[in-house]
């Protein structure tokens, strides 16, 4: 048998990633800088955030391709407060539709069906805020691992895939009372890496920021 063939009702595997030694030279001393920056105070704010709310994912069409897919679902982060101005932020993204990426060509009577795409992003943020404003501004570069379900009708042994994946956003919060925040719109630009389909994105989310600990 093939060894590139699928095994009949198990997804086919796939892993692709790429270096991002650059980050350490770019990202890393402007994070050292902020940390031990002594005019910056974490208890001036939370020292914990927690967010959970809804994104919409729009993916770019790539050269070839006639549509531009795009799905939704649940989003999820938690970031710690080094100080005033700089943050660690971890985020975690599921989508869901019958389209959203195209890891296979599906035979022409057939279709792609309840695909599935889920993101796992880590890295510095750099936040504008002042005790006695209402909004904050946000910007982060994040980087981790992408994982995608390709599922087809009629029934056919999914594919599946692993990538890395890169991303660049900004948002903007707005304070309300009892340590809640309203995340009015966070965009994020990302790109992956995956095998037969590598392409940009655009993310659009929205929800609610529990502040926990230091200030309010």
């Amino acid at each position: 048998m093939n060894a590139g063939m699928a095994v009949a009702g198990r997804p086919q595997r796939l892993f692709v990633g790429r270096g991002a030694r650059w980050i350490c030279r770019s990202f890393v001393p402007m994070c050292l800088l902020l940390f031990f920056s002594p005019v910056c105070r974490a208890q001036d704010f939370p020292r914990w955030e927690l967010f959970g709310g809804a994104s919409f994912y729009l993916a770019g069409k790539e050269p070839g391709r006639t549509i531009r897919t795009s799905g939704h679902g649940p989003k999820a982060g938690l970031s710690r407060s080094i100080n005033n101005y700089f943050r660690i932020t971890g985020q975690f993204d599921a989508y869901f539709a019958d389209r959203i990426i195209d890891l296979t060509a599906v035979p022409s009577a057939g279709r792609h069906h309840n695909n599935k795409l889920l993101l796992g992003l880590f890295g510095p943020e750099f936040v504008y805020r002042r005790p006695n404003r209402k909004l904050s501004i946000f910007g982060h570069y994040l980087t981790g691992v992408a994982y995608a379900r390709d599922n087809q009708l009629p029934i056919a042994p999914a594919v599946a895939a692993f990538s890395w994946i890169n991303a660049v956003g900004t948002g903007v919060d707005l304070k309300i009372p009892h340590q809640v925040s309203i995340r009015m719109l966070e965009v994020d630009w990302m790109r992956n890496n995956f095998p037969n389909n590598p392409h940009s994105n655009w993310s659009f989310s929205s929800g609610f920021v529990l502040r926990l600990g230091g200030g309010r």
